[in-house]
């Protein structure tokens, strides 16, 4: 028998993400928004604090950029963009599923890596490497290694995403490397910092979005399906919730308690937009 090889949660998570924005959020990215001017996260403004996020990044792309390898692309929507600015852009996506969306929506423009960024194998060089929310699923020093011989000589290197802070307690909203480790390993490479924005309060609103979505709309729905099971099909229902009562214990404390917050996220994390420049 073949061996089954077993699909990581997080993938899931980001296919399942494109989903719910599409019918939803009447969007397509799969990142942070960005509120810059303090502005109160609803379903109305979602879309456009995404787009900020969008442009803060290509904002920050160096003058004499041509060649960009956009690494866990999403749905394509930002690799759509840098297309059509004019830039020459490939995608790396674990994602079957996300890739198959990417190359509907390029149409064949630039070409597609289905695998994990540690696991790319390709001769081209490329001016710019961009991680948008993408870098905290990657293996931390493997992939700093790994850029030095795909980066064009002087080439960039973006990073937008958040890290953890090393401070007292543990949060329940996981991801992330810790900032401090990722300091210290990049300080070992010949990648030297142009651009370092922290955006941690701009992006906070984000989780506080996220929280009351889970608690108005994901938390009813949850409960009426155990509703419904339990009246139809009670011997079944009260074994499954006895057999996973840890599990659903522990997604309850974390989407539907009302502690995972933009507050808690910034006690927590950190978000930055990080530019560096490799050094031949």
């Amino acid at each position: 028998m073949p061996k089954i090889n077993k699909i990581k949660s997080n993938i899931i998570g980001l296919d399942m993400g494109l989903v719910i924005g599409r019918f939803f959020l009447n969007t397509e990215d799969l990142h942070f928004g960005y509120w810059p001017s303090g502005e109160k996260p609803t379903v109305q403004n979602f879309s456009w604090a995404q787009e900020n996020h969008t442009s803060l990044i290509m904002d920050n792309i160096p003058k004499g950029t041509k060649r960009i390898l956009d690494v866990g692309s999403g749905s394509g929507n930002l690799a759509l963009k840098l297309l059509n600015a004019g830039y020459l852009v490939d995608c790396v996506i674990p994602s079957e599923y996300l890739a198959n969306a990417v190359n509907e929506k390029l149409k064949g423009r630039g070409q597609i890596y289905i695998c994990k960024f540690e696991d790319f194998n390709c001769k081209n060089q490329y001016d710019l490497i961009l991680f948008s929310e993408s870098f905290q699923y990657v293996q931390l020093k493997k992939s700093l290694q790994l850029l030095d011989k795909i980066l064009s000589t002087n080439g960039y290197l973006i990073i937008c995403d958040f890290f953890k802070l090393d401070v007292p307690g543990k949060s329940l909203m996981g991801g992330g490397h810790k900032w401090q480790d990722f300091q210290v390993a990049i300080e070992n490479t010949t990648l030297q910092k142009i651009t370092d924005l922290d955006i941690t309060d701009g992006t906070a609103p984000t989780i506080d979005f996220l929280d009351n979505f889970s608690n108005e709309v994901l938390k009813p729905m949850s409960e009426m399906i155990g509703q419904y099971m339990l009246s139809n099909y009670p011997k079944l229902t009260k074994m499954i919730m006895w057999k996973f009562r840890p599990r659903f214990n522990k997604i309850k404390q974390r989407y539907f308690s009302g502690i995972v917050n933009g507050e808690n996220f910034k006690k927590y994390k950190t978000y930055r937009l990080l530019l560096y420049r490799l050094i031949k």
